[in-house]
């Protein structure tokens, strides 16, 4: 499923199996899984990171990124000696692919060539991607994100690909990234290969958390922990989902805009993915008509884009505006979202603002990230939170705790 050259799914894996036996899968075997969701939840006033007790600010690692056409992230990785790739952080998926310069298709530089410290591995591996697909040959070699986070890896030489290497500007960067590295569960891995996080957790033994900051321009990455000075108040947290097998899943109970609160997952479809990969708001059409129809009625956004709630219905790139409006006065005016997750009493409850949830820059105009879908056999989730709204918070993702955070951040800089 393609959408238009500013925003793409990115990468909710056709491979993530979602328990059905219609899917092939080519990842690892699917056994262990996410625990049933008893994990800890909801306000954390400690600010701690889960697991061990770890502070926010001891993070073993703080990676720079760079913001990509809009809102994907990437960040450079080295293969033994060889100079860096950009590749794209993916919490939707879990092995690393970078473009080999046997692949006659892959009109990227640099492309990665074996050494003698990289041992081929003898088999073959593919991974297929709502928008792209490629495969290649499986190799183990020592990467690294920076000097001291380095970790030995099955990882993936790309030989052929489709609709995968699309042209794009990181950062002051133009042309496309090399590549991609996941950081989801191991279970998500495709057969053959490892995770780098799983990876460089079981060597150093450092806490199994890891953290974004995702802003306009770039953003952190936090191994380790995460940095309690870049939060203005402590973590709340919701569990992961139980059967979640492959990805990051949890229950986005409702989304509220000015009065009116839409439900998201349902008892037939409670899971929403947390994407980095994914450059849009992915949610059902049963949300998305009535959350549209709610913002659009915002007296202020009638007054700013003046086109109704039809604005939001153009996925082929045309729910774009040129503002004289800054970000700050943005989100002065327009109506943010608050996020519920989970239920009862553990139901904690995100800010969004809007210039950080359903609206993006784009060379000099404001753009929806919303996109609307239906759930289906062949895709039972109820959304897809992808790195556009990932920017409303830093986002914790506590593996030791089984659960996911959220807590306010400072202004990017």
């Amino acid at each position: 499923m393609l959408l238009p050259r500013m925003f793409s799914y990115g990468s909710i894996l056709m491979t993530l199996c979602f328990s059905l036996a219609s899917v092939a899968c080519d990842s690892a075997s699917a056994e262990s899984g996410s625990p049933s969701g008893s994990a800890p939840n909801g306000s954390d006033p400690s600010g701690d990171g889960g697991g061990r007790g770890i502070q926010g600010g001891t993070a073993v690692a703080a990676l720079a990124l760079s913001s990509c056409i809009p809102a994907v992230y990437a960040l450079p990785l080295s293969i033994g000696n060889s100079e860096p790739f950009d590749v794209t952080l993916d919490t939707g998926s879990t092995s690393i692919g970078v473009a080999s310069s046997s692949c006659s298709g892959c009109d990227v530089e640099p492309k990665f060539s074996p050494e003698a410290s990289v041992i081929d591995q003898g088999v073959q591996a593919k991974s297929e991607y709502l928008t792209g697909r490629w495969s290649g040959k499986v190799y183990e070699g020592e990467i690294s994100l920076a000097p001291q986070t380095k970790a030995s890896v099955k990882f993936v030489a790309i030989q052929e690909q489709e609709n995968f290497f699309v042209a794009q500007a990181c950062g002051s960067k133009s042309g496309s990234v090399q590549g991609i590295i996941g950081f989801g569960p191991a279970s998500g891995a495709i057969r053959g290969t490892t995770g780098f996080f799983d990876r460089f957790v079981a060597k150093s033994n450092v806490p199994d958390i890891f953290a974004t900051e995702l802003c306009d321009e770039g953003g952190l990455l936090w191994l380790g922990g995460y940095d309690s000075a870049h939060t203005t108040a402590a973590p709340r947290y919701t569990p992961l989902l139980g059967g979640a097998l492959n990805y990051y899943a949890v229950h986005l109970a409702n989304i509220a805009v000015d009065g009116t609160t839409v439900p998201v997952g349902s008892t037939r479809y409670p899971r929403t993915i947390v994407d980095t990969g994914s450059s849009v708001f992915l949610l059902p059409s049963s949300a998305f008509t009535p959350l549209t129809k709610a913002i659009a009625a915002n007296s202020k956004f009638e007054a700013l884009v003046g086109e109704g709630a039809s604005w939001f219905d153009n996925p082929d790139g045309r729910s774009c505006k040129k503002l004289s409006t800054t970000k700050s006065e943005l989100d002065a005016a327009l109506p943010p979202l608050t996020l519920t997750f989970g239920t009862g009493a553990a139901a904690i409850a995100v800010r969004a603002a809007p210039t950080e949830s359903y609206l993006a820059n784009y060379e000099g105009q404001w753009c929806s990230t919303l996109v609307s879908f239906e759930p289906s056999a062949d895709l039972p989730i109820a959304s897809v939170m992808g790195a556009p709204v990932m920017r409303s918070n830093i986002v914790i993702f506590d593996r030791e705790g089984q659960r996911i955070g959220f807590a306010p951040h400072t202004p990017c800089k």
